[in-house]
């Protein structure tokens, strides 16, 4: 009769989630996984299919989040929603403002010597979806200008998510959440001029 769970999953998964985002995935080994998360080796590998299943599962939990929380509105909405979702990205208690970055940028970054295609997916889609929620806001903006919109969204959106990249870059290096506020502060004035007066 196999053994029932000691752990919860969605759990387990959010906690893996903090650990991997702080540690990163290559430098973190199986032993030093199973001390910060209480998962154990078997856990690991039954439940996720090893390290890179168990780190999947902690990417899906952190875009599903960072979706539903502080993308989202971006698609109902217009220039001042996108202004929002900029400035939690420096705001303390915003789930994509941390001193260790993004989840997703350092993926990217790590991924670059890991070269695991499985990674490499879901920090593209990750992306993809970032660069859509944008447009859709940006198309909202235009389609409420009118024929006075100065900006292409399509092109906008597109030039917005490394300016997001790099403002987790700079949380990350400098270990504060709120390193990247010069950027965003430029960018938010940026998009915000682009608003009829």
């Amino acid at each position: 009769m196999p053994r029932p769970k000691s752990y919860d999953r969605q759990d387990a998964i959010a906690k893996a989630c903090s650990v991997f985002w702080e540690h990163g995935f290559q430098d973190l080994g199986v032993r030093e996984l199973e001390r910060l998360t209480g998962l154990n080796q078997f856990a690991i590998r039954s439940e996720f299919g090893g390290k890179e299943g168990l780190y999947l599962e902690t990417l899906s939990y952190y875009s599903g989040v960072a979706i539903r929380e502080e993308m989202a509105p971006m698609k109902q909405g217009r220039i001042p929603e996108i202004v929002s979702f900029f400035q939690g990205l420096v705001a303390p208690g915003s789930m994509t403002s941390s001193n260790y970055g993004c989840l997703i940028v350092n993926t990217g970054i790590e991924n670059a010597r890991i070269q695991s295609p499985r990674l490499e997916d879901a920090v593209r889609s990750y992306w993809n979806t970032l660069e859509d929620h944008l447009r859709v806001a940006l198309e909202n903006e235009r389609a409420a200008q009118g024929e006075g919109a100065t900006f292409t969204p399509h092109v906008l959106a597109a030039s917005l998510v490394p300016a997001v990249m790099g403002i987790h870059a700079q949380n990350r290096s400098q270990r504060d959440q709120t390193a990247g506020r010069p950027l965003v502060d430029l960018i938010c004035s940026i998009l915000s001029g682009y608003r009829p007066s």
